[in-house]
């Protein structure tokens, strides 16, 4: 039996052709391609637009400085997800405050709304609210408009495990997609950011580049930019912040407008890959699944089974051992950020019992668009002998 891995990436030859024709153009960076990438985004999710980037931490970082994250900025997390999520956060010196998370594994309403109280009655607002679209599961959208309408924070959503049409799940400010190999489309590494808002697309693309334009329209420094008959001078440009080289290649973005064409049906395959494990797995005394979000189609970027390990008398890792064995790869998504030694040494002091519960027992199984039938009908076997269950 081969290995079968948590997540893997689908390369076809119309991919390798597409980045092939790109390395013999005359652009492999700042070309046309990335222009081209971006419009198929925007499109496909209904965003004005789209900015891409070298990988989905970079994405969060301009949609983070998009937003004006400043030192001291309060900004929500929730707790279930990857540090990226809050990194962002704090590369910017805005201050994380983690929210629970509810049993979609999605920000939890409640707790947000009291984090949202709270910093209110401490005369102290809150900048930015993070939201996940963890492991492909949409939160209450319609919710948490309304908490943006009446707090006023800027809304990222972290869809870097979906991305989908945004009629589907409308309100954020901003929407950040991730394009690592195990994620619905590939681009090696890479990411996006989605927006409507015209100041926050320029902001976006001017951190992009070292905080570099060579709009005329933007100039400062006229004198300087223009020649003495007020024609531009062709060599000007101007750096007007401290941006950073967050540049995706063009044969990057090649690779993504090819994978992307795959798209809708990397998402059904996922999704009929997690109707057999729920099939086959849904009786078991000692397995559950995470509450699947009636906002928007749920994308399966993982497969992610709750699992009591206390009650079937195995640690985790004994679980992942036996199952590694038999060529099955299997992952923990996430440890909770706050639980992490950066993130810990804070001293932050939320109580976060449904993420340290979900912690407790959270197991990712095997994932990926070319898996097979008898691939996951494999993993559902050896997972039932391992929890006894068969």
């Amino acid at each position: 039996m081969k290995f079968i891995p948590y997540g893997r990436q689908e390369i076809i030859q119309a991919d390798i052709d597409a980045v092939v024709e790109v390395l013999k153009s005359e652009f492999l960076t700042q070309g046309p391609a990335i222009e081209n990438f971006e419009r198929a985004v925007s499109d496909y999710v209904g965003k004005r637009h789209a900015v891409a980037c070298c990988n989905g931490t970079a994405a969060l970082h301009l949609a983070a400085l998009a937003a004006g994250v400043a030192p001291g900025d309060v900004c929500i997390v929730p707790a279930i997800t990857f540090a990226a999520t809050a990194n962002c956060i704090s590369y910017c010196g805005g201050e994380v405050a983690f929210a629970d998370v509810d049993d979609t594994v999605t920000a939890c309403y409640d707790s947000c709304r009291a984090l949202l109280e709270k910093y209110q009655a401490e005369k102290r607002s809150v900048k930015v609210l993070l939201t996940v679209d963890m492991a492909g599961n949409c939160c209450d959208r319609a919710a948490f408009k309304r908490l943006k309408d009446e707090f006023g924070f800027v809304w990222i959503s972290d869809s870097c495990h979906r991305i989908a049409p945004e009629k589907d799940c409308d309100g954020p400010d901003m929407t950040v997609y991730s394009f690592h190999p195990v994620k619905h489309i590939t681009t090696g590494e890479g990411g996006m950011v989605v927006t409507d808002s015209d100041e926050m697309a320029e902001n976006l693309r001017l951190n992009r580049t070292h905080g570099i334009t060579k709009d005329h329209k933007r100039f400062v420094n006229n004198s300087e930019a223009h020649d003495k008959n007020g024609e531009i001078n062709p060599w000007y440009y101007e750096m007007q912040t401290l941006g950073l080289n967050y540049r995706m290649t063009d044969f990057q973005a090649a690779l993504g407008v090819s994978q992307l064409k795959r798209l809708d049906w990397s998402v059904l395959r996922r999704q009929q890959i997690v109707e057999i494990y729920k099939k086959h797995l849904g009786e078991c005394k000692n397995i559950a699944f995470p509450r699947v979000s009636e906002n928007g189609i749920h994308a399966y970027h993982l497969a992610i089974v709750l699992i009591d390990f206390e009650k079937i008398g195995k640690t985790r890792a004994a679980v992942m051992n036996s199952l590694r064995k038999n060529n099955i790869g299997t992952q923990v998504h996430y440890i909770p950020v706050p639980m992490l030694p950066y993130y810990a040494a804070k001293g932050d002091s939320n109580k976060l019992p449904n993420s340290m519960s979900y912690y407790k027992k959270a197991l990712s199984l095997p994932c990926f668009p070319t898996m097979s039938d008898d691939d996951a009908m494999w993993v559902c076997e050896n997972l039932k002998k391992c929890v006894g269950e068969l």
